[in-house]
C-alpha cells in the first residue's frame, strides 16, 4: 500500500540543504512528489509532499531524528492522504496575479474577498521586489484557487475591483487550462 506524508522544514540558510534532505528521502524510497523551498532572509524553508510504501514511509518518520541532526532544521512530518483522494467539489482553476506599492495588509485583502465568497486558494506565493528607477518595493502575488459554479465571476470581478481602487493594487485572474 501507498502512503503520503508532508515534511516541512526550516532553518539557518546554507549550502547543501536541498540535498541533504532529497539524499535522505532516496535512500529510504521515499518519493518526492510535489516540493517548494526558499530562502526567507537568512532562513531555508521547505515543503514537501511525499510518497512511497506504507512501511518506508514509517522508517522514515521514525528516522527524522537523524535527519533534524544532520540539518540541524526544524522538521515536522504528517500523514497525509493521496493527492487523488481530496474532496474537491467541482471548481474552475483560476489564476490572479496582484501588484502594487508595498505596504502591509495586501495579501490579508485578497485573500479576504477568496474567503468571504467561499474560495479555496490552491496555491499562494508572493515577494517584494525593489524597483531602482522609483526607489519604491513592489509586491508581486501569485494565487491559484478553484472557483466553485455557484460563485458568480461578475460578483467576484466587482469586489476584486472594489479593493483594487480601495487599495490601489492592480489585480488581474484568468482562467487557466494548466497550471
Amino acid at each position: 500500500m501507498r502512503s503520503y506524508v508532508v515534511f516541512s522544514s526550516m532553518g539557518t540558510d546554507r549550502p547543501g540543504l536541498a540535498k541533504e534532505i532529497s539524499e535522505f528521502f532516496t535512500a529510504r524510497g521515499i518519493n518526492i512528489e510535489r516540493s517548494r523551498g526558499c530562502v526567507l532572509g537568512n532562513e531555508f524553508a521547505m515543503i514537501i509532499l511525499t510518497s512511497g510504501k506504507t512501511e518506508d514511509i514509517e522508517k522514515f518518520v521514525n528516522d527524522v531524528e537523524g535527519l533534524r541532526e544532520l540539518t540541524g532544521l526544524d522538521i515536522h512530518v504528517r500523514k497525509t492522504k493521496a493527492p487523488s483522494h481530496r474532496e474537491v467539489l467541482p471548481s474552475i482553476p483560476y489564476k490572479l496575479l496582484a501588484i502594487t506599492a508595498d505596504r502591509p495588509g495586501i495579501i490579508h485583502q485578497i485573500c479576504k474577498v477568496l474567503f468571504d465568497k467561499g474560495i479555496n486558494i490552491d496555491d499562494i506565493a508572493s515577494n517584494v521586489d525593489h524597483n531602482p528607477v522609483t526607489g519604491a518595493n513592489v509586491f508581486h502575488m501569485t494565487c491559484y484557487f478553484s472557483l466553485p459554479p455557484t460563485v458568480k465571476i461578475i460578483d467576484l470581478k466587482k469586489e476584486f475591483s472594489r479593493i483594487s481602487d480601495e487599495y490601489n493594487i492592480d489585480i488581474r485572474f484568468d482562467a487557466v487550462i494548466e497550471k
